[in-house]
Parts: structure tokens; C-alpha cells; sequence
């Protein structure tokens, strides 16, 4: 009814005075129009497939593709798809495996007549437009506005339908700015949750944090990646595989434990990184991103150099568009199973005056803790886990963060245990019932692609030596997400 209310008033133009996570559609039966819409991060994604004959859209890839079966239409494999994912590890731009079938763009209002003609209207961009004219302290005083508003704005939901409180907490710096926000706005019974591998120093920051704040801490081990032994294709299954499969199956077998039913959104701290500067960069070239070490694949993606033209040296902007919309948001989708998550991040405002925010504040995201050190001390009593220090002073974070990184690059060549949340690395060279399940499926899906040249590819890439290469298990696990994309949505 509130929709309809909207639409009598506005049109479609309602769409742009939405807040929050949304996506819809309205039919309007006197104009005989269908519109579609979403939101400014597509944190509702919609996918739409359109033939001259028939027209298709659905909240999830695989109710195409089964549809598609249904009704006995041919289904085409995107290989600009495949090479995304082998590459990158997430889809570029509005690929899909089904190579009719694209995702609709951020920001999106899609009209369709009876016709099937269509017409795209989007109502929001990314654009970075440096106000040198803001003074830090301006600046300060602005982000605590707006953050603190979006923060207030999300916790109001829980209360709204008389919910209990949880959140993600770890040993980043995001989703302790919400939670301790969340705190000063009254909000203090809390159940903050971690899981990592035992004895990381998220789960030891976040036990230390939850102590000293008087937060109830739930912790939930992901030793050994116990949770990659077997059904690998329910992690596929939970977000249509269009992000490698590993890297959002913690949070999945994580969630499936908790019962939900009493709890409002699941609070997290995500993108927070992005708006304050974590993608500002000198140089920028897009292959920089790239998952494994078959970069030459890059040449197969029929528009790469169009796509790498507009995002070299455009950072910032390929962190929203196709990092954060693509790869983060698409592999929280899993979550969305179980729970809606939501972040103060995710607000428009915010972002828009992030992204007037001039390069010299943002840099190593020292404008983040100028700010928190300005107006919420209490942050930086605690160790940021990227660092290993308190964010208290930017140019002892800057290097403790340089010797960290170079510190675990070696130790990995090595062979040696780092200190991460997901060491993917050390769990597939020593847990032996993780390269078993992959063996398995490998060698069970592997003779269903059909194209001679793509099976050789995908071989080569699955057995590429682990030992001491990281690309080695990311190899393997885009593989194995290609293999099982392909039988859920071409072969299926």
C-alpha cells in the first residue's frame, strides 16, 4: 500500500527517496508497463532475461536458469562469465554464467511495455568530485554527523519490530565503529559475534573488546576449515556462484548455526574501509585484483580492455561499481538465507560526501582515525588487526600495517602458519579431507564441459602445485566454483 501511495504521487521517481536495502517492481495495468527497480549498492540483486520472445526476472540467477530448463529454451554459457570468475574471482560489470541473462545495474529503474521494449534510467552514479575547500575539521564534524545519524537509523529497525540486537565483531576497525556508536546511542545489549580459525587475533581482540565492554560474545571456530570437507554446492547454491565459492562459506556455515528467529538485522561493519579511503591510490591498474596467477585469461573477456580503460587509475570508483557490488555484497548474499544484514556504510549520504572527500585526508584512511580519535576515543583503545597496533597514530599504523603484510607474504612462501581469520591456505595443504572433497568433485564434474579448450583450461588451473602458492588453492577454488555454476545453471 505505502508503494502504491508512492507511485500515484511520483511515478517512478518514488524509487529515489527510498533509504536503505531494497529492490522491486510495480505493473501498472492502465500503461501496460512493468517498471523493476533497486537500490544504490544492489544489495538486492536483480536478474533479468530478455530474448525478443520472452522476458524474464527473478531476486536469484538460478530461477532463470531452472525456468529456462522448465520451458525448454536453450541456455548459453557466458565464457566472458567464466573467465571473470577464473580471473577475478567475482563477475565484472553484469555478467551472469546464462549469457542472455544480465544483472540489473545499480541504481536501476528498468521499464519494459508489452512490447518487450525497454528503457534504463539510472538514478544515482558514483562520482568522485574532490571539495578542496573542506577543512579537516569540517570534514570531521560532517562524518560524525551522517554516520552517527545512519547508525541510529539501522539500530531504530530492531526496536521498530521489538527485536533483539547482534552483531559481527572482529578485530577490524568497521564493525566496532558500529557497535561502539550503537553503545553511545544506548544500544548496549549486544551479542557480538566472531568466527575465525582459534587463537587469530580477531577472535582475541573481539574476546577483549566484548570483556571490557560488557558485550555477550559468541565465538565460533572455523578450525581446520572443517566446513569446506563436504557439500560444497550448497555454498554455490546459496549465491548462484557468482563469487569464489570459499570466500563467503565461513559466514554461511557460520549463520546456519544461530537461531535468528529473535534478532533483528545482523549489524556489520561493512565497506566502512572504502568510504574512508582504504581504495586511494597513486596508480591503479585493474589486474592488480586479479585471484590467480593465470592473468593471460584477462585476454579472454571480450570487453577487458574497455573495462580496464575505464577503471585504471580510477580506484575508488572500481571499489564501489565492481569490488563492493560484485564480489562483497554478492558473497553476502549467503547470509541473506538466514538474515538480512545491514550497515551503517551502506548510506547514501555518507557515501556521496565520502567521495567529495579530497585524496590527502583519505590516504591510508587517516581521515578515519582523525575522526575517531576526535569524537570516540574508545575505539582506538583496542588493536586493529590489519595493524597489529592501536589506530591512535596514522603513521605507526601506516608501516606496522607494511611490515604485517610483508611479514605473512613470507611466512606463507614459506609454508608457515600466519596469523589470519581464514588461513585457506594452511587449511587445504593440511587438512586432507579438503583436497579429497575437491578431487572428488572435480573429477566428477569436470568431463560435463562440453567446450574442449575450457576443460583444458580448467585443468591446468586445478593442478596447479599448492605447496607454497596461495594462487594454487585459489586455483582450485574458482575452478571449482565455475564447475559447479556450470551444472547448476547450464547443465542443470
Amino acid at each position: 500500500e505505502t508503494i502504491l501511495k508512492w507511485y500515484q504521487e511520483k511515478g517512478m521517481d518514488f524509487v529515489e527517496d527510498i533509504k536503505g536495502q531494497f529492490s522491486g517492481f510495480v505493473y501498472d495495468k492502465q500503461l501496460e508497463k512493468l517498471y523493476i527497480y533497486n537500490d544504490h549498492l544492489s544489495t538486492k540483486p536483480l536478474y533479468v532475461y530478455r530474448t525478443k520472445d520472452v522476458f524474464i526476472f527473478s531476486s536469484e540467477l538460478k530461477v532463470i536458469t531452472k525456468l529456462l530448463s522448465e520451458l525448454g529454451i536453450q541456455k548459453e554459457l557466458d565464457e566472458d562469465a567464466v573467465y571473470s570468475m577464473l580471473t577475478f574471482g567475482y563477475m565484472l560489470d553484469d555478467l551472469t554464467y546464462e549469457k542472455n541473462t544480465k544483472k540489473l545495474n545499480y541504481a536501476t529503474i528498468l521499464e519494459i511495455d508489452k512490447s518487450f521494449n525497454r528503457q534504463e534510467k539510472q538514478y544515482f552514479n558514483y562520482r568522485k568530485e574532490e571539495n578542496i575547500y573542506l577543512s579537516k575539521e569540517e570534514i570531521i564534524e560532517k562524518i560524525d554527523d551522517l554516520l552517527i545519524g545512519s547508525v541510529k537509523e539501522c539500530w531504530g529497525k530492531d526496536d521498530e519490530y521489538k527485536c533483539k540486537h547482534y552483531s559481527f565483531l572482529s578485530g577490524g576497525l568497521d564493525s566496532r565503529v558500529n557497535l561502539f556508536l550503537a553503545k553511545k546511542l544506548g544500544y548496549k545489549d549486544v551479542l557480538g559475534m566472531t568466527f575465525s580459525q582459534s587463537g587469530s587475533s580477531d577472535e582475541k581482540i573481539a574476546q577483549k573488546i566484548s570483556i571490557k565492554e560488557s558485550y555477550k560474545h559468541l565465538f565460533y571456530s572455523l578450525d581446520n576449515g572443517k566446513f569446506l570437507e563436504e557439500d560444497l554446492e550448497k555454498f554455490v547454491l546459496a549465491n548462484d556462484g557468482l563469487v569464489m565459492l570459499n570466500g563467503s562459506a565461513a559466514g554461511y556455515d557460520f549463520l546456519s548455526t544461530i537461531n535468528h528467529e529473535k534478532y533483528g538485522a545482523l549489524h556489520t561493519g561493512q565497506i566502512g574501509d572504502l568510504l574512508f579511503g582504504s581504495y586511494v591510490k597513486k596508480q591503479f591498474i585493474v589486474e592488480q585484483g586479479i585471484m590467480s596467477n593465470q592473468k593471460q585469461l584477462m585476454n579472454n573477456i571480450t570487453f577487458f580492455k574497455e573495462y580496464a580503460d575505464r577503471y585504471n587509475n580510477n580506484s575508488e570508483i572500481f571499489g564501489y561499481e565492481q569490488r563492493v557490488i560484485n564480489a562483497t555484497l554478492n558473497g553476502d548474499r549467503t547470509s541473506s538465507h538466514y538474515t538480512d544484514m545491514i550497515s551503517p556504510f551502506y548510506n547514501r549520504k555518507l557515501i556521496e560526501f565520502c567521495l567529495t572527500i579530497p585524496d590527502v585526508f583519505k590516504k591510508d584512511e587517516a581521515i578515519y582515525l582523525d575522526w575517531f580519535n576526535a569524537k570516540h576515543k574508545n575505539i582506538s583503545e583496542y588493536k586493529w588487526e590489519s595493524a597489529g597496533v592501536k589506530p591512535k597514530n596514522i603513521h605507526i599504523v601506516k608501516y606496522a600495517k607494511q611490515f604485517k603484510r610483508y611479514k605473512n607474504a613470507l611466512l606463507r612462501r614459506i609454508g608457515f602458519n600466519i596469523n589470519d581469520m581464514n588461513p585457506f591456505d594452511i587449511w587445504v595443504r593440511k587438512n586432507k579431507r579438503i583436497l579429497k572433497n575437491l578431487d572428488k568433485l572435480f573429477n566428477q564434474y569436470i568431463h560435463s564441459v562440453e567446450d574442449e579448450k575450457l576443460q583444458c583450461i580448467l585443468n591446468e588451473m586445478y593442478n596447479t602445485d599448492i605447496k607454497y602458492s596461495h594462487y594454487g588453492r585459489n586455483n582450485k577454488f574458482l575452478v571449482m566454483t565455475v564447475l559447479l555454476s556450470y551444472e547448476l545453471h547450464i547443465k542443470g
